[in-house]
């Protein structure tokens, strides 16, 4: 069956949105292990602000909505502050931890860039394709939170 065409101010089709809504939870765990451990309770608000921010915008996707850019502004602000730590802190160890969080952190943004081509595409839109995308960003963004989070409490404790 194929996918209804969204109407012109929807990012995606509402039974597409409604997938990624569900894959904005998975901020919820990131933001409780950074919350439990005094030296990584700082980060909590970030995922915890992604999270209320992601379901604002995917409940309606509005392409050109102040949920919309509310939404991009704290996740960019987000990975700004996550990525400042993950950089500069000089408590994480093992010494992966901050390899593989950049690892992810680049697999994450891979993935909206293919997210953004499919939703956009010239030729057609593919919008399945583009959901699943834009979910791998929400899965290895959190994977990569708790990389980052559990290096900075196996250091300092």
């Amino acid at each position: 069956m194929p996918t209804p065409t969204p109407t012109p101010t929807l990012t995606l089709p509402l039974p597409n949105a409604h997938f990624i809504w569900y894959c904005a939870w998975l901020s919820i765990p990131s933001a409780i292990y950074a919350y439990a451990h005094p030296v990584t309770a700082h980060f909590a608000m970030v995922p915890a602000s992604v999270f209320v921010t992601s379901l604002l915008y995917w409940r309606n996707p509005i392409r050109d909505s102040w949920r919309r850019k509310l939404d991009i502004a704290v996740v960019s602000a987000g990975l700004a502050h996550h990525m400042f730590y993950a950089l500069t802190s000089p408590g994480i160890q093992p010494s992966t931890t901050r390899t593989t969080y950049l690892a992810l952190i680049g697999v994450s943004a891979m993935s909206y860039i293919v997210s953004d081509n499919y939703s956009r595409g010239h030729c057609s839109r593919q919008y399945w394709p583009a959901t699943y995308a834009h979910a791998s960003i929400h899965l290895f963004a959190n994977i990569a939170n708790l990389v980052l989070y559990y290096g900075m409490t196996t250091h300092n404790k």
